[in-house]
């Protein structure tokens, strides 16, 4: 079974994510909803600058999702590698609400470690 490597499953709410996601720092989070004992995750994604502020833009926006769980990451390339693994972990966009695969920043070369796109 596929493993996250993150902090949580938490409520996903304002109050929580500011509880707990404290730094501001580059970062990974998967959202979704817990059934009897697991965390089903139904998005993964990732934060260049400040993992707390683009989580709290998930917020409602995905009724499913009501919980989620986070990473730091060190810099926003080793964030973009942890989510394209990630992504990839849990069958893309046929196991993920994920529309796509996850793109790299512009103006760089990163490419996925997985699947080296």
């Amino acid at each position: 079974m596929a493993s996250l490597k993150m902090k949580g499953p938490y409520v996903l709410s304002p109050d929580k994510i500011n509880e707990v996601v404290t730094q501001k720092s580059a970062g990974n989070f998967a959202l979704g909803y817990i059934s009897e004992t697991d965390f089903i995750v139904l998005y993964v994604g990732r934060s260049d600058v400040d993992l707390n502020e683009d989580l709290q833009m998930w917020v409602n926006r995905k009724s499913d999702c009501l919980f989620f769980k986070y990473a730091y990451a060190a810099c926003p390339q080793a964030a973009f590698e942890k989510e394209c693994k990630n992504f990839h972990d849990f069958d893309g966009s046929i196991g993920l609400s994920n529309d796509k695969h996850p793109e790299p920043n512009k103006n760089t070369d990163w490419k996925c470690p997985i699947c080296k796109k």
